[in-house]
């Protein structure tokens, strides 16, 4: 199983100088048997580029609806070839029904969802059981809503939790929630910001992820949807305040801060 991150961005495409985090959300799972994709951000315009031709089934899973999660969708080049085998997986099938028109509208994108010539099914979570692989959702801590997902595959465990506001009040629940993966891929937009001025974002800063993450069983870290004006000076320090909390620990935690192109094998 390789787990490649195309957009690794929060908010909308970077517009700093670092040419390595550039993107919005899209990560995907890739196994022998299927392809999974974690969002659509503009990430997922290159992902679709990349794809040799269809030999596997694509699922494509949403955690919300916000801009820089969607953005990329029209543009994703395999919607436009019918020999793809594509579908869409959020747990609310109808809500997702009726963003997808949306999302194509003729006031923003010149076609429509029905004029597709490759027609994505729709499904919640539980249709993937059938292909080998459970999707567990869960209920995040952002405005307007958001699902993370546990994706378990042959012993092993993947959890996506894109915009997550982790709290005093809500580090229990996660990490237990979060517990015994192999790969936490989790929201990391504020570092030494003021946590009073964005307590309502919806987003984690960096210290309170290290504690949830030297809390629970989980082997691996991937810091994502990250400040699109992220600097170099900014990583950097991040990496330090990383590398000293892990040895302060004395933990084998691994984490990193995730950039487009970075792959997991696991």
């Amino acid at each position: 199983m390789k787990c490649t991150f195309y957009g690794v961005c929060g908010s909308y495409p970077s517009i700093n100088s670092l040419a390595s985090i550039k993107h919005t959300a899209c990560v995907s799972v890739e196994t022998d048997d299927f392809l999974l994709i974690f969002d659509a951000g503009s990430g997922i315009i290159n992902l679709g580029r990349s794809l040799p031709n269809p030999n596997k089934p694509i699922f494509i899973v949403f955690s919300h609806f916000h801009y820089d999660h969607i953005i990329g969708l029209p543009y994703f080049s395999p919607l436009y070839n019918a020999q793809y085998n594509i579908s869409f997986i959020y747990p609310n099938t109808d809500r997702l029904k009726t963003v997808l028109p949306k999302i194509f509208d003729s006031d923003f994108f010149p076609v429509s969802f029905s004029d597709l010539p490759n027609s994505p099914s729709v499904h919640d979570p539980s249709f993937c059981n059938q292909f080998g692989f459970s999707l567990t959702p869960y209920n995040l801590n952002h405005p307007g809503g958001c699902f993370g997902y546990r994706l378990s595959v042959n012993n092993k465990s993947v959890i996506y939790a894109t915009d997550n506001q982790l709290t005093p009040d809500n580090q229990a629940s996660f990490s237990s929630l979060f517990n015994d993966c192999n790969l936490l891929i989790h929201d990391c937009y504020f570092f030494e910001e003021s946590q009073a001025e964005h307590k309502s974002w919806g987003h984690t800063f960096l210290p309170d992820l290290l504690s949830l993450a030297l809390t629970s069983k989980i082997q691996r870290l991937c810091l994502f949807h990250l400040k699109p004006d992220i600097d170099q000076d900014y990583i950097d320090a991040m990496n330090t305040y990383i590398d000293s909390t892990i040895q302060n620990n004395q933990s084998s935690l691994l984490a990193t801060v995730s950039f487009d192109g970075f792959s997991v094998d696991l």
